[in-house]
């Protein structure tokens, strides 16, 4: 795995994620904390022109700052259904159901990490996975949240079900409850659709509920992970409020 510019690699130094950082020239002296933390850890640190740093980014962005290292720890689902188990009524997870896009699905990341979500869910067909471009659009926050990928969405769908959870598919303006008079005072599984197609027919079948977030403005939707951060700080505030 590559972890590219200095946030992702501050933050996979801090989950031990790094065993080289590669530091151009012209970021060093800006980068002198890093570098610090970096050899504390026992990483082996190299000053590395930029154009060898390019390279090994294969064209992606890193702002002259390259780490190397492990893949990002992936979870399992009995650790996911105990969590929810453990949490009660406060527990939150997403699950994708084929989204495509890394940017998306980094961008995902970032707000999951923002609202202390316990647990993201994925397939490993029809699916971005976890890489260089996830970790990037996720600006570095992709290993706060345990990370589930499923061989079937439905039954890992079902088992959160089993383990107490109710689950909600976004459906856009398809969904039959208004997202806002939810009260969300249950474990919570939201399910968000691919970029084009949506929930497929099998895991509309799995949901408890189907929800739409009202677009007065004439937008026919948002895009995924504007959807996943709109949902996932509704639940927070709902819960806050006591579901008033």
């Amino acid at each position: 795995m590559k972890f590219l510019g200095p946030h992702a690699c501050e933050e996979a130094l801090e989950r031990g994620e790094v065993q080289t950082l590669r530091i151009a020239p012209s970021a060093w002296e800006r980068c002198a904390r890093l570098r610090a933390a970096a050899r504390e850890r026992g990483v082996v640190v190299h000053r590395e022109p930029m154009d060898s740093l390019d390279r090994r980014a294969q064209g992606q962005r890193h702002q002259g700052v390259l780490g190397e290292g492990a893949d990002l720890a992936l979870s399992g689902m009995d650790e996911l259904a105990e969590r929810i188990r453990a949490k009660g009524p406060g527990a939150l997870v997403l699950a994708l159901d084929g989204v495509t896009d890394p940017h998306n699905f980094g961008a995902i990341l970032r707000s999951a990490a923002g609202a202390g979500a316990d647990g993201i869910i994925f397939p490993e067909r029809r699916s971005a996975q976890v890489n260089e471009t996830v970790v990037r659009a996720s600006a570095g926050t992709a290993g706060r949240v345990p990370l589930v990928r499923v061989v079937n969405l439905s039954r890992a769908l079902d088992e959160l079900k089993e383990a107490g959870a109710w689950v909600y598919g976004l459906a856009a303006g398809e969904g039959s409850r208004d997202y806002l008079e939810e009260p969300f005072d249950r474990p919570t599984v939201l399910v968000l659709g691919s970029e084009g197609e949506g929930l497929h027919q099998k895991i509309r079948e799995r949901c408890d509920g189907l929800l739409r977030i009202p677009m007065p403005g004439g937008i026919e939707s948002l895009n995924v992970s504007a959807a996943a951060a709109v949902m996932l700080f509704r639940v927070l505030a709902r819960r806050k409020s006591g579901g008033a």
